[in-house]
């Protein structure tokens, strides 16, 4: 069944070449009661370890049935060993946390027997090897003579055509002993059985064959009875072994996660310290962004406070109370401003030489308190809200302008009488650019504003004679300008229009106006009632500056409101959390709203860099976690290096233990990751208070809850692959020398 030929095993060590043994040549087969004996360093076991697959050899031929094996992997010999050998140590190489019956068990699952095979079969051969009391008994508890029936028991639960013993009396005593070796004699009856002793003598009663070996070669092989009878070899099947099942390497792995308590424990530390290094990195990198889009710009817009959403309806109407309502209780909202396009256009009051920078608000808007004057009561009456730091706020300098008139002057070039009564400190947030205050105004003014600057945003072409005359904004050549001097219906245009028309005349004449903005289109048809120059300008329109509005075009009020005046159609929320304002921005959309979150508007050049520089370093220190973690792992798993070199010892392949360790390692990441989550939850319900937990978990989302999982499956997974690719680089006895 087994041949040598002329096979040699050699030893290197710093350079240094030693021989195990040499031009070895012998055959075995089943039903023989081979015993190998010679002093120590004879090379005996390391020709047991040769035979049994445990070891590489470097010359001849080692022939199993026949077949030549030199060209085996580690991957064939474990498959040899699991088709044919039953290994007996001398050391046990039991596994010390697992039961008498867990021992014997593992064989039976690498083998792939089914759990109704392996319920029926385990006791029926530990009763046979005399442990049946000691079934539940962990192997650590036994004594040196019950774990090698333990060892034995395992041989004898593989069934396989080939038992090979090492010294397996030598740690016992005399009774044990005898009893061992009678067990074995009994099993060569239907196997081949090879011995290695020191101790020749015990086996010499029942010993089919004696093979004597001397520095490192064979120098005597003696037959000292025939072989039992056996099943000649060309009628024996190959052997058919299952392989371990998928709930196999479950069990397995789940069972080592918890079988060794201090080593769970120390895994499931490291796996802890990934979580809060990861979470700490990602978090230190979110509040740096944060910091750095504090100090951002937008060209466009004027006040871009983080917390603000622009909207506009998805079906381009205009908003209605209801919508309001809608705004104001959504989650996360925390105000709903109407005349969203007043945020981005500054108006100032000025009398004299004393002038404020605000933004127009309504009185509805108003939530503060009023620290000096009174709430206002009249039509002209607003209150100013600003910095408690701004120079003309202060109590000192408040009496310059409270209960005092002031011009308002817009970017439309509109003006307007206003009293300020009130005074307020808003101080402004952390990440406004451009903060001046706020000036709270009844709504009929605001209204006012807001029909101007959609006047001012719009592109108006008038039609004339044919000719289409646009303005875009800027001053005021061709811009409809509201009157009370023109009659509904009409217009008053400079007397070059008159050029526009057959007879140079344009009185009497129609003319469209069309104002197009990004809400809406309107236009509606005028006659020309009179023109205006240099001399009547005044007359006809009451104002005094004919250079600064010379080009407008005069209609009645209520003309003007149908092109400028059609209710609001952009209006602005601000959010209470500005870490859910992506979630906040999805809800919005959901409800028919377009959005614009004035934090994606931001630029920030140091920003850029900072991306730029944030993914080398997020790379390198996830790679630093990763070799930190890796190196203590490798130190707590080396402890279990003689349990997988075991395993391999048993036949099982290198995938299967890498999957058993796969199972090990993601149990612990899934309780790591679970006790982080409890933790997440007892912080945002302030079980716990601690400051650092609570800037740790504040960016974090559902999306990086996942994310973070993923980087820790990923992790376990690349930690698992490599400590299994160290465990393979040797041969299996090699691995269990080298930890031993």
């Amino acid at each position: 069944m087994i041949r040598l030929k002329n096979v040699s095993k050699f030893y290197y060590s710093k350079g240094m070449i030693a021989s195990g043994f040499s031009k070895v040549n012998l055959e075995f087969e089943v039903g023989e009661f081979v015993v190998i004996t010679g002093e120590s360093g004879s090379g005996k076991t390391t020709l047991l370890n040769v035979i049994s697959g445990l070891d590489s050899y470097e010359e001849g031929e080692l022939y199993i049935n026949g077949r030549e094996t030199s060209h085996y992997l580690a991957a064939d010999f474990e498959e040899y060993r699991k088709k044919y050998i039953g290994n007996i140590f001398q050391n046990f190489n039991l596994i010390n946390s697992y039961t008498v019956y867990q021992n014997v068990e593992l064989i039976l699952r690498i083998n792939g027997y089914k759990k109704s095979q392996i319920k029926e079969k385990v006791p029926a051969i530990i009763e046979r090897v005399g442990l049946t009391e000691y079934t539940k008994t962990k192997v650590s508890k036994l004594s040196g003579g019950q774990k090698q029936r333990v060892s034995i028991a395992r041989a004898l639960a593989k069934d396989t055509s080939v038992v090979v013993a090492d010294e397996p009396t030598g740690n016992l005593d005399s009774k044990s002993a005898e009893g061992i070796v009678q067990l074995l004699s009994e099993i060569s009856k239907d196997k081949l059985v090879i011995v290695v002793t020191h101790n020749y003598d015990q086996f010499a009663s029942y010993a089919t064959r004696k093979i004597k070996m001397h520095d490192g070669k064979v120098v005597e092989d003696e037959q000292i009875t025939p072989r039992h009878s056996a099943q000649p070899q060309s009628q024996q099947a190959e052997p058919a072994v299952g392989n371990l099942s998928a709930g196999s390497k479950v069990r397995l792995g789940l069972r080592n996660t918890f079988n060794i308590i201090p080593k769970f424990l120390l895994l499931l530390v490291v796996f802890l310290f990934v979580v809060l290094a990861v979470t700490s990195e990602y978090t230190t990198f979110k509040q740096s962004d944060d910091e750095a889009a504090k100090m951002g710009y937008n060209d466009f817009f004027q006040n871009y406070s983080q917390d603000r959403i622009i909207l506009k309806k998805a079906d381009g109407k205009p908003f209605t109370d209801a919508d309001y309502q809608q705004l104001q209780t959504t989650a996360n909202v925390k105000s709903v401003i109407h005349e969203d396009i007043l945020l981005d256009n500054t108006i100032y009051i000025e009398s004299g030489d004393f002038y404020y920078d605000a933004f127009p608000r309504s009185m509805n808007d108003f939530k503060g308190k009023i620290a000096e004057g009174r709430m206002p009561e009249k039509e002209n009456e607003v209150i100013i809200a600003g910095s408690s730091e701004d120079y003309y706020l202060q109590a000192d300098n408040v009496a310059e302008i409270l209960d005092h008139t002031f011009t308002v002057a817009t970017p439309t070039e509109t003006t307007m009488k206003v009293k300020v009564v009130g005074v307020s400190y808003e101080e402004p947030a952390d990440n406004m650019f451009f903060y001046s205050g706020n000036i709270y105004m009844q709504d009929s003014r605001i209204e006012k504003l807001l029909r101007e600057t959609y006047g001012y945003r719009s592109k108006v072409t008038t039609t004339a004679g044919g000719n289409a005359l646009q303005y875009e904004g800027g001053g005021m050549l061709y811009r409809p300008m509201a009157s009370s001097k023109v009659e509904k219906g009409t217009c008053l245009v400079s007397e070059e229009f008159n050029g526009f028309y057959e007879k140079g005349k344009a009185v009497d004449q129609e003319i469209t106006i069309a104002a197009k903005n990004i809400f809406y289109n309107k236009s509606i048809k005028l006659k020309i009632k009179d023109t205006y120059n240099k001399k009547n300008f005044t007359a006809k329109t009451d104002l005094k500056d004919f250079e600064d509005n010379d080009g407008a075009i005069y209609i009645n009020k209520t003309d003007y409101n149908k092109l400028f005046q059609g209710g609001n159609y952009q209006s602005t929320v601000y959010v209470k959390d500005t870490k859910e304002i992506d979630s906040t921005v999805s809800a919005l959309k959901k409800m028919g709203y377009e959005t614009l979150a004035i934090k994606d508007t931001i630029y920030n050049m140091s920003e850029d860099l900072t991306s730029i520089v944030q993914v080398p370093i997020a790379v390198i220190l996830l790679v630093a976690v990763f070799f930190i973690s890796y190196f203590v792992i490798r130190l707590i798993l080396r402890s279990r290096v003689s349990y997988f070199s075991i395993l391999r010892m048993l036949g099982l392949a290198k995938k299967n233990i890498r999957r058993i360790l796969d199972i090990e390692l993601f149990a612990i990441v899934n309780i790591a990751f679970v006790l982080f989550l409890i933790v997440v939850l007892l912080v945002n319900y302030n079980v716990i208070q601690v400051e650092y937990l609570k800037t740790l978990i504040e960016y974090l989302k559902v999306t990086d809850y996942v994310i973070l999982y993923a980087v820790l499956f990923v992790m376990s997974y690349l930690i698992s692959g490599k400590f299994a690719r160290s465990l393979f680089k040797k041969t299996a006895m090699g691995s269990f020398r080298e930890e031993a």
